[in-house]
């Protein structure tokens, strides 16, 4: 669901940012609780964290919906009918085992309906989360028990009324990204997949308003202050209300977060000095290092319905936005070995699967990516045009005890193990591992994943 080596900006000191409380546009003065004696930057970090997951939904909503001074595709759905490859870049650790229908709703105007086929004989979940990619509801294999139908999304505003026998989705925000999976076994597999695909309909019940484009553009590195906090504030504006997490904007506004007011210079300033902190920050903890066995990064509980941990939202939201529940699905990851060395395609290592494999009632993979400099994490391009292997790759050579024995390296391996190959990057890389419908003792951490063996 990232990598080193941004500028570093030397941190506000205490006297700095008492300087900047004095000089906000709107003349508060800074809650002492923002700051702490021993951190002259918790009370921007808070912000900081706070914040950065809405700017991230709104970037990522105006590039795939193109929202920015009109409407665009909000509200229309949109398919992709292929497996994403090196050259998926439209968010960050895309997977290759599902394809996706991607739908960016405002719902301002009023609910959307969605009609859903029902699935049986393959894994489907369309989840629906809001700004603060919580996800907040779900239609699909395991959430309706494969059971499609009529389902209405509505806003924090509406008051109205669905008809008899249509189940209501509230979302705290007016902004929502509904992303429905559609598993894929392999390319021979995917008319089957897109039939479904096209069964998956988003819709406008009669007397609904259209939507509202966005008025300022996100830019793609989040360090420029003043959009950063125009882009959050515009996103925050759109859901009147302040429900859910918008309730805590408030504890905020001195650093400029959910007003109106214009930031002052001396406040830019201090929102440019801590922005390329904060983004390092995330990439580093990103990598999970607290929460390491044998190499492989567990994720925190929380991971897709987040409540009140900002940093968790905003390190999952720079490495790997839309993550599902973990009832829904859970995420491994790997960028050091069982060592502590950094991963890299400059070695060859073994990943010994035990018979059985992993436990996940839907199915599981593992994914390779290649390490940006920005943080975020894409496919590799490869020569077999392999990104995963999973229980569901064909071919694989088993080993007498039943363990698969996988081959992560650069270069074409040689001999039986061949078949067995997940090609790697040249420079620092990340593998992910996610198992869908995890079982209970992957839920219970009782489960580990094996180590990776550097050969």
């Amino acid at each position: 669901m990232i990598s080193d080596g941004t500028s570093r900006s030397l941190p506000l000191t205490r006297r700095a940012l008492l300087g900047t409380a004095g000089a906000l546009s709107f003349g508060a003065a800074l809650p002492a609780r923002l700051l702490a004696a021993d951190d002259p930057d918790a009370g921007i970090r808070a912000a900081f964290y706070y914040a950065f997951t809405l700017y991230e939904f709104a970037r990522n909503e105006q590039a795939l919906a193109r929202c920015v001074g009109a409407p665009g595709t909000l509200n229309t759905i949109v398919r992709r009918s292929q497996l994403s490859d090196w050259r998926s870049r439209n968010v960050t650790a895309p997977n290759n085992d599902t394809i996706y229908s991607s739908c960016l709703l405002d719902l301002s105007g009023g609910p959307m309906e969605l009609a859903a086929p029902t699935v049986r004989d393959r894994y489907l979940s369309i989840a629906f989360m809001n700004a603060f990619t919580d996800n907040f509801a779900y239609v699909g294999t395991r959430a309706t028990n494969g059971n499609g139908g009529r389902f209405w999304i509505a806003g924090p505003e509406w008051q109205g009324t669905a008809p008899d026998g249509v189940p209501v989705f509230r979302s705290s925000t007016n902004d929502v990204w509904m992303l429905a999976r559609i598993l894929v076994d392999g390319p021979t597999d995917l008319p089957a997949a897109e039939a479904v695909q096209q069964q998956i309909s988003i819709s406008a019940p009669a007397g609904r308003h259209p939507p509202r484009g966005f008025t300022v553009a996100a830019q793609p590195q989040g360090t420029d202050a003043a959009n950063f906090l125009a882009v959050v504030n515009e996103l925050i504006r759109r859901s009147p209300g302040r429900q859910g997490e918008l309730a805590r904007a408030g504890q905020f506004a001195a650093w400029g977060i959910g007003t109106d007011q214009q930031p002052s210079p001396a406040l830019l300033e201090a929102w440019t000095r801590f922005l390329p902190i904060g983004i390092k920050d995330l990439r580093e903890g990103f990598l999970f290092r607290d929460l390491v066995v044998n190499g492989w990064s567990y994720q925190p509980r929380g991971v897709g319905n987040f409540g009140s941990n900002d940093r968790l939202r905003a390190l999952v939201a720079l490495g790997g936005i839309a993550a599902l529940g973990e009832q829904e699905a859970m995420y491994f990851h790997a960028n050091f070995d069982a060592h502590g060395a950094r991963l890299s395609g400059q070695n060859a290592y073994r990943w010994r699967v035990p018979p059985g494999g992993v436990p996940a009632k839907a199915f599981w993979s593992l994914t390779m990516y290649d390490a940006q400099p920005d943080g975020r994490y894409y496919l590799v391009e490869n020569p077999i045009g392999r990104y995963s292997i999973g229980d569901r790759t064909p071919d694989l050579v088993r080993e007498p005890d039943g363990s698969t024995v996988i081959c992560i390296q650069r270069e074409r391996p040689e001999g039986r193990l061949a078949a067995n190959w997940l090609p790697a990057p040249a420079g620092p890389m990340r593998l992910a591992l996610r198992a869908y419908l995890p079982k209970e003792e992957l839920i219970d951490r009782k489960w580990r994943v094996p180590p990776l063996e550097q050969v």
